[in-house]
């Protein structure tokens, strides 16, 4: 695990919010924090589909990030900064789960990388990959960043 502040907020957001950047992840959850609380699961709700939409979305449990951005783009735009915000973004690899864990607030964004590793092993080096992985994934976006 990995926490590496983003300096360049703005552009991170647009990024994220906008662009197709973090279009591979699969959407976990957001949480924002404004004149009311609001949190999003990236669940799939399978009774919401007819039985062809859920054979076109396949077995996932989760939406990917590049349809459900939206939803949460529209929930904090405004004139206003969400006093906090948090979204959690997930991919999967042949090692395990690869999890970046996005928290904003008007004065600092940090992404915190977590990895699940299948099943029990003491090699901690997919890990590390991960870790090094993301924080090249961001530097490669052409944002300034460094580890906390």
């Amino acid at each position: 695990m990995t926490a590496i502040r983003v300096n360049d907020i703005k552009r991170f957001m647009e990024l994220l919010l906008s662009g197709d950047a973090f279009d591979k992840f699969m959407f976990i959850e957001a949480e924002v924090g404004m004149g009311m609380d609001y949190r999003i699961s990236g669940r799939i709700n399978r009774t919401f589909y007819t039985q062809d939409e859920n054979e076109i979305m396949g077995p996932g449990t989760f939406h990917p990030w590049a349809d459900a951005k939206e939803s949460v783009r529209l929930t904090v735009k405004g004139k206003r900064l969400p006093v906090r915000m948090k979204v959690v973004l997930q991919k999967q690899s042949d090692d395990g789960k690869q999890i970046l864990n996005i928290r904003f607030n008007p004065a600092e964004l940090v992404v915190v990388t977590g990895f699940a590793q299948n099943g029990f092993t003491t090699d901690k080096q997919p890990e590390r990959d991960w870790d090094s992985e993301a924080f090249a994934f961001l530097k490669g976006l052409g944002l300034n960043v460094d580890i906390c």
